[in-house]
């Protein structure tokens, strides 16, 4: 079996504190094989980078800036974020940056405004964006297509849209800008079956793994913390979607992955 990549994980969440190790090893045990540590606040950036120095051969960071925390964008941010990614060669990717209009107490505005600057930045520096997005897709695509005027040309994706939660449109205008979709727990959940149609839309080529622990756990851990072992469960959901061998879908995803992260 080839081995999976939650590409998307807070291990570094005080949910973990008392059995990191093991969630650890029972990824590996699971098939997982490497992880990706997102740190979506500057508070957050050490540690990820951290735990990714700790696991070599298993886990890199990325760091960015949550729309929950986009009134902390100033004019010196950016210097601040460029120092953090020197410091961290560990760091694969900016993220996770976004809009979200459902829980943040953020104005939009301000999002926008932390969103765009991070954005071109990333651009500039030729780096992936790991993106967050609720409720706001309707501003996001412009924002895209704005951004990156075109299909990437140094690499397969501009970076992914996280834990997509679109509709199928949305998802075929996503993958079409470049960008790879995160298919996270909620594909397992009964009634997403407009979410397992716009994965279906997007296509194996298109889609990587995620977890996003300790958060979104499937279908069967619902209620409970959530961990990259769970990979396997979500993979099996899109084989089921695509009809495909989870074989194939751990084989094709993975590939995703290493071409969304530049980790070979």
């Amino acid at each position: 079996m080839s081995a999976f990549v939650d590409t998307h994980a807070h291990l570094c969440d005080a949910a973990f504190d008392a059995d990191r190790d093991a969630v650890i090893a029972r990824a590996a045990a699971a098939g997982v094989a490497r992880f990706v540590e997102i740190a979506d606040s500057p508070d957050d950036w050490a540690r990820a980078a951290a735990l990714a120095r700790a696991h070599p051969n298993a886990a890199r960071c990325a760091l960015g800036l949550h729309p929950y925390y986009a009134d902390r964008y100033d004019d010196g941010f950016l210097g601040r974020l460029r120092a953090a990614l020197d410091a961290a060669p560990q760091a694969v990717a900016i993220g996770e940056i976004g809009l979200d209009y459902a829980k943040a107490q953020v104005p939009a505005d301000a999002q926008r405004r932390a969103f765009s600057a991070v954005l071109a930045a990333a651009r500039d520096w030729n780096m992936p964006v790991v993106i967050h997005c609720r409720d706001a897709y309707a501003d996001l695509l412009p924002m895209l297509r704005d951004a990156f005027s075109g299909p990437p040309t140094r690499r397969r994706f501009h970076g992914v849209v996280h834990c997509f939660s679109g509709t199928p449109e949305q998802a075929q205008d996503c993958a079409a800008l470049g960008f790879a979709l995160g298919a996270d727990g909620p594909v397992t959940y009964k009634k997403n079956d407009a979410l397992r149609e716009g994965l279906r839309r997007a296509g194996p080529d298109a889609v990587v793994l995620e977890t996003d622990s300790p958060y979104l756990p499937p279908q069967s851990a619902r209620g409970k913390r959530n961990e990259p072992s769970a990979i396997p469960e979500i993979a099996a959901a899109l084989a089921a979607v695509w009809d495909m061998p989870l074989e194939e879908v751990a084989r094709r995803t993975s590939a995703n992955a290493a071409a969304l992260y530049g980790w070979p």
